[in-house]
């Protein structure tokens, strides 16, 4: 799709310019530092934009994904048809841009967030690209949180709203699904003891302060030390600070997808 929609009739101005059998070659180099995420997609690129265009490349990567890299070094080096380089200049840049970024803005908040602080990623990802954005997080050092609504159950407040209760919502979940793991969401330490009673394997503490946190987390572990605590809301990286001591836990962070941009990639003709 990406290949189509940059150029669904060719390229006019590369096929006016050079001629079918010229080539040459270009290298990816970064405008800013950053972690690398990119080696899988662009060889599957490379490969459908041959089955596409018939323009042939080959690709020579210097690092592995999940590798960082200063400002001006090189990344990567593409070399075949001069037509097929400027054709493929933007679908590519694109998802080394986005992935790279995303790579790079976890990598920052793994270091924010220190020891006993997990970085978790949600289902807030553009439509089709959830598996890519998802590993660019595993890239930077993050961890990955349910890839769909099949992998658990997460019974979060709408859930609780529209059942009556944490323990009918739970109740029906485990009915129908036993073997399903589940993740309980509640916003208000009121909520909790009910939440515990239905041992689920996560409780997600959501939209809570710090000393909300420590006092839920406290409790949490006194009455099982077999339950994972995660906390939800808008965090950011500069507010992971807000969870020291806090841990061990995981903090779901729609931020890391959602809101990072692209990094400063460029590809430059040889």
């Amino acid at each position: 799709m990406a290949i189509l929609e940059d150029a669904p009739a060719g390229d006019p101005t590369s096929e006016a310019i050079f001629s079918a059998d010229q080539t040459s070659s270009a290298l990816l180099i970064p405008r800013e530092p950053g972690v690398f995420c990119g080696n899988a997609i662009s060889l599957h690129l490379l490969d459908r934009f041959k089955t596409i265009t018939g323009y042939s490349l080959t690709l020579d990567s210097y690092l592995k994904d999940g590798e960082s890299f200063e400002k001006e070094q090189k990344l990567m080096q593409l070399s075949g048809s001069l037509r097929g380089l400027l054709r493929l200049e933007r679908p590519f840049l694109n998802f080394l841009q986005y992935l790279s970024g995303i790579a790079t803005t976890v990598r920052k908040a793994v270091e924010a967030a220190g020891d006993g602080i997990d970085i978790l990623d949600t289902r807030k990802t553009l439509p089709g690209y959830r598996k890519l954005a998802k590993y660019a997080v595993y890239c930077g050092g993050g961890t990955n949180h349910r890839i769909h609504l099949s992998d658990m159950a997460m019974i979060k407040d709408n859930h609780v709203q529209a059942a009556g209760s944490i323990s009918a919502a739970a109740g029906r979940i485990r009915s129908q699904f036993p073997d399903l793991p589940v993740d309980l969401e509640i916003d208000s330490l009121d909520q909790l003891q009910e939440a515990l009673e239905q041992k689920p394997d996560v409780i997600l503490l959501d939209n809570m302060n710090g000393e909300q946190i420590r006092e839920a987390a406290r409790r949490i572990r006194e009455y099982s030390d077999g339950i994972r605590i995660e906390v939800s809301g808008g965090w950011t990286p500069d507010m992971l600070k807000d969870l020291k001591d806090a841990g061990p836990l995981g903090v779901s962070m729609g931020y890391i997808t959602h809101t990072t941009r692209f990094l400063d990639l460029s590809l430059e003709m040889q």
